[in-house]
């Protein structure tokens, strides 16, 4: 669920795949209460190298905000963009009528 969510907002075009693979991988573990190895070093470095902690985190946090209904970036993101594309209007223009619609 977490890499599908990933699509949902703009982290295919942020980050590199390898970090939002290795972000739904930690929440799904975690939410599992499944513990991956810390030592001698993260099991992410294999995936994403040394010092990239503080991208997993802001990707892991971008992820679980999409569930923030009180968010209004992530409302207009899930109930504004498809919606235009389908009509064929600016999904990035402010004063169009669906993308004011999720206001």
């Amino acid at each position: 669920d977490y890499c599908n969510d990933s699509c949902r907002i703009d982290l295919c075009v942020r980050c590199e795949p390898e970090i939002v693979a290795c972000a739904a991988i930690l929440m799904a573990c975690s939410s599992k209460n499944v513990e991956l190895p810390l030592v001698p070093f993260p099991w992410w470095e294999v995936f994403i190298g040394g010092n990239r902690g503080e991208d997993l985190s802001i990707v892991c946090n971008a992820i679980l905000a999409i569930g923030d209904e009180d968010n209004l970036d992530n409302r207009r993101a899930k109930y504004a963009f498809v919606p235009s594309l389908l009509e064929q209007t600016s999904f990035n223009d402010p004063e169009s009528y669906l993308w004011s619609k999720a206001d």
